[in-house]
């Protein structure tokens, strides 16, 4: 597709004009070649047609396969190129350093290749490339310095530096940047840093620093942060406890916070109306009794707070979140029977209720989670007789946790084929098993069965 041609104008002949992915302008000047998943192999060579389009003004050749080759340096030539992308196209090796020259560029996209930018290369993409907004370098292996440089980038708004191989301490400039709204550099565990004081309302819309080494404080002059709608601090080495003026981010949609060191209690959140994602666990954080908050965060649909010593009746705060999909309560202290309003959550795929206080019967009115895909009630006080009947109707269960209770587990059952069509996970330990439950033989899709610590008799079927 991409081939040598010594014509000055290499589309001559044909109305390229009308091909899919290309655009002219009024002179009939190919601008944009947009050629991303068109399946196309091989090596670039330097003598391509590609480069005598010196119009060219967006290239786009991602999700392509040329081989483990290298970005030829005569990319270099399209001096007008403002949008250039090659993400996700099997290139290799060093990104050439001519790729500086492009000085008209606004968007460059180069991620997920096998690519490496030293520093000297990146130092010349930071003080050419000046116009650059958007900048996406995930996969890239930075390892060699790069930080310091990012302030001279005065015009970036979007940044991804997902899994980068960064290392050292990151420069806090960068947080700075006037026209900042996306930053990305999740996954680089050894990039260390820590968050400065936001004394100036700024773009910034999404943070991310996942997996990382960054360490500190959340500082009260977050709240400083008025358009921020995602942030993510999920596995780092965060300290002290959660500023209350984290409330005042009225547009969060995503606050992730767990696996980190943050203590203490956690402040009420209730502003946080359009939060759909809360996930605070692994830390050492308390909420104790001061949690009527969470029941009015009603677009949530992801709730984590594994071990984060809540007390009492807690699930009864949830009777509002009807568009919960996922909620895990790992490892606390949570009482009481499950209410029946917690049975009204019917959007519910996956439950995790392991290691709390839990007392009582299970309902049969699991069997209103029809999306239902894991339910973990593992190690709490439950009592009772249940059946595999209670769960009948739930044709998306993959995994069904009962072990470590004090239920009587009723293996006699009328219904054979197709009761739990992809169960995949059973853990019925210590639920005083007697016999072989029936159901078994009928699941084709298991992969794990524990049924220890149980008193069953007879033959185990083949």
């Amino acid at each position: 597709m991409i081939t040598s041609n010594t014509s000055d104008n290499p589309l001559s002949g044909s109305d390229c004009c009308s091909w899919d992915g290309v655009v002219c302008n009024s002179k009939g000047d190919v601008i944009e070649l947009d050629l991303s998943g068109s399946s196309l192999t091989g090596v670039i060579n330097s003598s391509s047609t590609l480069f005598k389009l010196v119009h060219l003004q967006m290239l786009n050749l991602s999700m392509n396969n040329f081989s483990e080759s290298q970005i030829p340096s005569e990319i270099a030539c399209l001096k007008q190129l403002r949008s250039l992308n090659l993400s996700n196209s099997g290139f290799n090796g060093q990104i050439p350093n001519k790729i500086s020259h492009l000085r008209q560029l606004t968007s460059l996209d180069l991620s997920w290749n096998h690519l490496k930018l030293q520093s000297i290369g990146f130092e010349s993409l930071s003080m050419n490339m000046t116009k650059l907004e958007i900048l996406r370098l995930s996969g890239v292996d930075l390892s060699s310095s790069v930080s310091r440089f990012f302030a001279n980038f005065s015009s970036l708004s979007y940044v991804e530096l997902i899994d980068c191989q960064l290392q050292d301490e990151f420069t806090s400039e960068i947080f700075h940047l006037p026209k900042l709204k996306y930053l990305n550099m999740g996954n680089n565990s050894n990039l260390t840093g820590s968050l400065p004081e936001f004394f100036n309302t700024t773009l910034l819309k999404d943070l991310d620093l996942s997996s990382t080494g960054f360490t500190g404080t959340i500082p009260e002059s977050i709240s400083n942060l008025k358009n921020l709608e995602v942030l993510n601090l999920q596995g780092c080495y965060f300290s002290g406890r959660i500023p209350g003026s984290l409330s005042n981010l009225t547009q969060l949609t995503f606050l992730v916070l767990s696996s980190n060191s943050f203590t203490g209690l956690v402040p009420s959140l209730a502003s946080l109306l359009k939060l759909t994602i809360l996930d605070l666990g692994i830390n050492h954080l308390e909420i104790r009794r001061n949690f009527d908050w969470i029941n009015k965060l009603t677009k949530l649909n992801f709730l984590n707070l594994n071990y984060m010593n809540i007390h009492g009746q807690f699930l009864l705060c949830l009777a509002n979140l009807t568009k919960l999909s996922t909620v895990t309560l790992l490892g606390n202290f949570i009482s009481g029977h499950i209410p029946s309003s917690f049975m009204n959550l019917t959007q519910l795929t996956k439950v995790t209720l392991e290691g709390n206080q839990l007392q009582g019967q299970i309902s049969s009115s699991f069997s209103n989670f029809k999306s239902l895909q894991l339910l973990n009630l593992v190690d709490n006080k439950l009592s009772g007789t249940v059946s595999i009947d209670s769960f009948l109707g739930l044709n998306n269960l993959e995994t069904l946790l009962l072990d470590d209770n004090s239920l009587q587990f009723e293996t006699t059952t009328n219904y054979t084929n197709g009761t739990l069509p992809k169960l995949k996970i059973i853990s019925l330990a210590s639920c005083n098993v007697k016999e072989f439950p029936v159901f078994l033989r009928y699941q084709k899709n298991m992969i794990a069965i524990d049924l220890d610590e149980n008193e069953i008799e007879g033959l185990v079927p083949n």
